[in-house]
């Protein structure tokens, strides 16, 4: 029984020097705090979606029976962060501008543009984060003309291949485009 509580205290000892070590969120690479961009009202937000930690490993551990793929993907990720800002109502113009600043502010600190789309007042941009060749984050900045803009940064190690994957899984039509793996069918 001695040595039963010995071990316990040992291993909490090292829980705990391992959590203190642990690096915030803040800290990654891939991480945009999207509050600090100031691109929509928080309250005024239609969708804020904010996952990360024991959530996402939850989410790899109940999905890796059923689709092991998936459940890899969500492992490598640190965080998931939405925000979707109804322009109804906004001045469009102003929601514009914001995001063409956010887009500076990320090639301003090293993100690389992957996709960038301007068609009938919509607008798609897509950035990766790098780290040596290892993706680090993406984000994504869209604005649908007169309907909603919408910002997404996804924090974690990101295999090429599986980005449309992700797309997929959460209903995120600009990835679900983007994947640069993904075959050409045969003309």
């Amino acid at each position: 029984m001695k040595k039963l509580t010995v071990s316990t205290l040992v291993l909490l000892l090292f829980l705990t020097a391992t959590a203190g070590r642990a690096q915030k969120l803040s800290d990654q690479p891939g991480y945009v705090s999207i509050e600090d961009l100031n691109l929509f009202p928080r309250e005024d937000l239609s969708v804020e979606i904010n996952l990360d930690g024991a959530i996402l490993r939850m989410v790899a551990e109940a999905t890796r029976g059923d689709d092991p793929e998936f459940a890899k993907v969500m492992s490598g990720l640190k965080a998931i962060q939405v925000r979707v800002f109804p322009l109804e109502g906004a001045k469009e113009d102003v929601v514009r501008g914001k995001i063409e600043r956010a887009v500076r502010w990320l090639e301003d600190r090293g993100w690389s543009s992957m996709v960038r789309v301007r068609e009938k007042g919509d607008e798609s941009y897509i950035y990766l984060k790098k780290s040596g060749e290892q993706i680090v984050g993406l984000t994504i900045l869209a604005i649908e003309a007169g309907d909603e803009a919408a910002m997404i940064n996804i924090v974690g190690q990101l295999d090429p291949a599986q980005i449309g994957r992700l797309g997929q899984s959460f209903d995120i039509p600009q990835l679900e485009k983007a994947n640069p793996r993904k075959p050409e069918k045969p003309e």
